[in-house]
């Protein structure tokens, strides 16, 4: 073996032992080091081109020993993400137009929300995801409020679902599990429907088609098979199915959705209501579920003192409409997008108990039917934007079920119409300003008593939030 032979192989030992074991960023320091070499003298330049080869190629084995005691795929591809909100929120409550007395007193809190979650995709077709919440059980809410002298706050899944999509099936997407809600909503800021914390357990199945020249219009459908409550001992579980198709078209400067959907219950007439609701001495069966909202007419089958019940299974058709308009390619101050987005709402209940209901031998009138329109100008998603929104809502008070309605609609629930308006900033891409002002009174002469809307015919009840929210 010639000394200049033996002399590069050593040296290609060395600056292999001594890349491996620093790691495959300092490749780039290999090509210094051979260069260095040749300059000198010691290896030419036939050999300095041998020697970068052994070198990768020694690299390359190291990368891969290393590989194999990393995380798995699934620890290594998960995409987190979440956000922490705090809260002050004021509640002026009404006042009973004949004695001038309100129906509770007024009330001031500061609240929280924190969220934490990931989603891993495992496989090119099946995702995995998981978040938490700080917060009770109630599926309309993940606010703890600052109370009971600094107790621990507890935390829940959130969600904990799997996401499938399956090869060759690029329009299919089923989810199951605590999932995120599959059903469109239109950017309104109370919507009649569902709350924006729900999160439904079951299945669902998402349909898209796209077409046009670019791709630009799509047909879409969500199906939705939730589970309400198992009730041990028989078969009378309830369940709430939806079904909704749509359309989303984009042109120039308008993005316009339009949705008409179905929702149905089973088995909610034997539903019991939260006890908090009822008259004294109700009680709610272990084994049920109950409504953490108000509004819906409900029944006492034995007389006073027994569970309240829904009378029927809720049959719900409803309707969505938005468009958003790109006016200009300017800002409209500062660096908020001059966009303003319309958007419309309509629900109504079909169920025939509902339509005109007698309850204890009176009539209590239809009231079966909600809508809602919004308008908002701007949008707040990066550093120094803004958006404005007023919104009317009407939301009689069987027009929907009310336990996954807004729970910050009036006290939450339906029976209620009136005003939103709503104010966002955003101090950094990640920190954002909210004002939200609720404005609404009572639909309905209904009593204020058992599973009924708080407040009286005609008279405000005013609520207002103030929220400081952090995104990562």
């Amino acid at each position: 073996m010639k000394f200049m032979s033996f002399r590069k192989w050593s040296l290609a030992l060395g600056l292999c032992a001594l890349l491996s074991a620093s790691g495959a960023a300092q490749a780039q320091s290999s090509d210094s080091i051979v260069d260095l070499l040749v300059r000198k003298g010691i290896i030419t330049d036939k050999e300095a081109k041998e020697l970068r080869e052994q070198i990768d190629s020694d690299i390359k084995r190291a990368i891969g020993r290393e590989a194999k005691v990393k995380a798995p795929s699934f620890i290594d591809q998960m995409d987190w993400s979440g956000d922490f909100r705090v809260r002050m929120e004021n509640f002026s409550m009404e006042k009973n137009p004949t004695t001038g007395v309100k129906i509770a007193d007024d009330r001031l809190r500061y609240r929280m929300r924190a969220r934490l979650g990931f989603e891993s995709k495992y496989k090119e077709w099946a995702t995995f995801g998981v978040r938490f919440s700080v917060g009770g059980d109630d599926p309309v809410s993940t606010n703890q409020s600052f109370e009971n002298t600094f107790s621990r706050k507890s935390a829940n899944f959130d969600l904990a679902y799997i996401s499938l999509k399956p090869p060759k099936l690029s329009w299919l997407q089923v989810d199951a599990g605590k999932i995120k809600n599959p059903i469109w909503q239109t950017a309104i800021s109370s919507p009649l429907h569902y709350d924006g914390d729900v999160t439904p357990e079951g299945i669902a199945e998402k349909l898209a088609w796209t077409f046009g020249s670019t791709k630009q219009h799509k047909l879409f459908a969500n199906l939705g098979q939730f589970v309400l409550e198992e009730v041990g001992g028989n078969v009378n579980d309830q369940f709430l199915f939806e079904f909704q198709g749509g359309v989303e078209a984009k042109f120039k400067r308008v993005k316009f959705t339009g949705a008409l959907g179905y929702y149905f219950t089973r088995n909610l007439e034997m539903m019991g209501v939260i006890a908090g609701d009822q008259p004294a001495g109700a009680a709610v069966p272990a084994s049920q579920t109950t409504s953490p909202n108000r509004g819906n007419t409900t029944q006492q089958p034995g007389g006073a003192g027994t569970t309240l019940f829904f009378l029927e299974d809720f049959k719900v058709f409803t309707g969505r409409l938005e468009a958003a308009w790109s006016v200009s390619d300017k800002p409209l101050m500062g660096k908020t997008p001059f966009l303003v987005t319309l958007s419309f709402e309509y629900i109504t209940n079909m169920a025939s108990a509902y339509e005109n209901p007698i309850i204890l031998g009176a009539a209590i009138g239809d009231e079966t039917e909600g809508y809602s329109f919004q308008v908002a100008l701007g949008e707040a998603k990066t550093k120094g934007q803004w958006q404005a929104a007023y919104q009317y809502k009407y939301l009689e008070a069987d027009a929907t079920w009310d336990s996954i309605t807004d729970s910050d609609w009036g006290s939450g629930g339906t029976d209620r119409r009136g005003h939103v308006i709503k104010i966002a900033y955003n101090l950094q891409d990640w920190w954002q300003l909210n004002f939200t002002l609720f404005k609404s009174n009572k639909i309905s002469n209904r009593a204020n008593a058992a599973h009924g809307q708080r407040g009286f015919r005609g008279e405000d009840m005013t609520r207002i939030q103030l929220d400081t929210v952090f995104k990562f």
